[in-house]
């Protein structure tokens, strides 16, 4: 009797060293498997411990990012003055850089000044009076190409094209957060690459001293709500059109006051190849196709109502035209006079009712 119950105690033991060794084995491997299962964001760098990463600190994970050296990931507070980058996608829609996968995405950046003038006041959403918050964007940059920007100095009027050399690196930083409940640590390197200018509005050439590029006569600027965009954006073969109309229905071509629009309709254009039609000529072509897929109808003062297609989902959207969020500018030439006129669209904020 007491050797079979040495021989029971014995086998117990060793069934339970081999599921201590089976869980141990299972733990390294989730940890094997979460560390495999990582994400890598933006850009790899090869090495980046070697040249810009903090030495002596473990870290579970790591995060790479590539930026314009126009951009600058962390805002800078002086006093009640904040100075922040913002960036968008193609669609004017916040982008967070923090999880930014995809460097072509990002198509818009504004350099933006925010501050409180204690000598005006605004009306908030509880209808008290408040310092009035302001927003104003100092540099605007805008993707033209694979690797071209078009940055805009909003405070001397004036534009140049920017070429990036994304093998230049410039500068780095790195930021390490802690998991309060894990303790692991993630490493974020973020690196900026050399953009250069290649071309600048109203600049003198030194050797004929004459404008290299026309300057505007004049400057128009206009206030629009921040889901508004003036001219057709294009995403492969496929093109988003907002059309304004007034309170007759009828389409307004050119807006002087964006006051007077009733509400927009965006558009969305394609060609559906298909399906065909017979052009004037007897030729069968791709059948174009347009539809709207969005309108924004003025229901009270800085109010609409959203309804998005084909659901007829529908939101209830508040303006603050005191809050700037982001800036466009075009350049229109009078056919007359032969003067060019700068237009600048000052977008401002607009939230869920």
């Amino acid at each position: 009797m007491m050797k079979q119950l040495s021989f029971l105690v014995i086998t117990s033991l060793l069934m339970l060293s081999v599921l201590q060794v089976l869980a141990q084995d299972k733990k390294k491997t989730e940890k094997k498997d979460d560390q495999e299962k990582t994400p890598v964001f933006n850009y790899v760098i090869d090495d980046p411990m070697d040249a810009f990463g903090p030495k002596g600190e473990a870290v579970d994970t790591n995060r790479f990012f590539l930026f314009p050296e126009f951009y600058s990931y962390w805002p800078v507070t002086i006093n009640d003055t904040i100075l922040k980058y913002e960036c968008y996608d193609a669609m004017h829609q916040p982008l967070n850089m923090d999880t930014l996968r995809n460097l072509s995405d990002l198509h818009y950046v504004s350099f933006i000044k925010f501050y409180t003038d204690y000598l005006q006041t605004g009306i908030d959403q509880e209808g008290k009076p408040q310092p009035l918050k302001i927003a104003n964007i100092l540099y605007k940059y805008e993707r033209t190409g694979s690797d071209t920007w078009t940055a805009l100095d909003n405070i001397n009027h004036y534009t140049t094209t920017l070429q990036e050399q994304t093998k230049n690196i410039v500068r780095a930083d790195t930021s390490v957060i802690t998991n309060k409940l894990t303790g692991g640590k993630q490493l974020t390197i973020r690196r900026y690459y050399k953009v250069v200018e290649v071309a600048k509005d109203n600049e003198v050439n030194p050797e004929n001293k004459t404008i290299s590029n026309e300057a505007p006569a004049s400057v128009a600027t206009y206030l629009v709500p921040e889901f508004y965009f003036h001219q057709p954006k294009t995403i492969k073969d496929t093109t988003l059109e907002f059309l304004c109309y007034d309170n007759r229905d009828s389409l307004i071509p050119n807006v002087e006051n964006y006051d007077d629009v009733r509400y927009y309709s965006l558009f969305k254009k394609f060609t559906d190849t298909e399906h065909t039609y017979t052009d004037k000529d007897g030729s069968k072509k791709p059948l174009p196709v347009s539809f709207i897929v969005k309108r924004y109808d003025a229901s009270a003062k800085d109010k609409w109502m959203s309804i998005e297609y084909p659901g007829n989902k529908l939101t209830e959207l508040k303006g603050f035209k005191n809050i700037i969020v982001s800036s466009d500018t075009e350049k229109v030439k009078d056919p007359v006079t032969d003067k060019q006129t700068l237009h600048v669209y000052n977008r401002y904020k607009v939230i869920n009712n």
